[in-house]
C-alpha cells in the first residue's frame, strides 16, 4: 500500500510537470521573452502602486501629527499673548503719572527718533507717515 501511493504521487508529480510544461512549451522562446517582460512590468507597477500608497499614508500621517503639534503651540502662543497683555496693563495701572518735566523729555526722544529713522531707512522701526 505505501509504495502504491508513493507511485501514485510520483506520476501525479510527473502529469503536473509534463501539463505545465506543454503549456510554456506552446510558446515560442520570443514569446516567452515578452511573457517574462510583461510580467516584470506588471509587477514593478504592482510594486509603484503598493509603494505610492504606503508613502502617501505616512506623509499624510505626518502632516495630521504636525498639525496637530502646530495647532497646540499656537493655542499657547495665543493663551501666553493674553496673560502678557493683562500683565502689562496690570503694570501699567500700577505706574505713576509723568511730570510735566518727564513728559518733555519724553517728547524730546520721540522726536529725536523719529528724526533719526527718517534718514536712516535700514532702521528697525517702521516710519510714520
Amino acid at each position: 500500500p505505501h509504495s502504491l501511493t508513493a507511485a501514485t504521487a510520483t506520476a501525479e508529480r510527473q502529469h503536473h510537470h509534463s501539463t505545465t510544461m506543454s503549456f510554456f512549451g506552446r510558446f515560442t522562446p520570443k514569446q516567452r521573452l515578452w511573457g517574462a517582460i510583461g510580467g516584470v512590468i506588471v509587477a514593478g507597477s504592482a510594486f509603484k502602486v503598493a509603494y505610492f500608497k504606503f508613502c502617501r499614508e505616512m506623509l499624510v500621517e505626518n502632516a495630521a501629527k504636525t498639525h496637530m503639534d502646530a495647532t497646540a503651540s499656537l493655542h499657547e502662543a495665543r493663551q501666553f499673548a493674553e496673560w502678557s497683555s493683562r500683565q502689562r496693563e496690570q503694570e501699567r495701572a500700577n505706574l505713576p503719572e509723568l511730570t510735566k518735566e518727564q513728559d518733555k523729555q519724553l517728547k524730546a526722544y520721540l522726536r529725536m527718533m523719529q528724526e533719526y529713522h527718517a534718514f536712516n531707512p535700514d532702521s528697525d522701526i517702521p516710519q510714520q507717515k
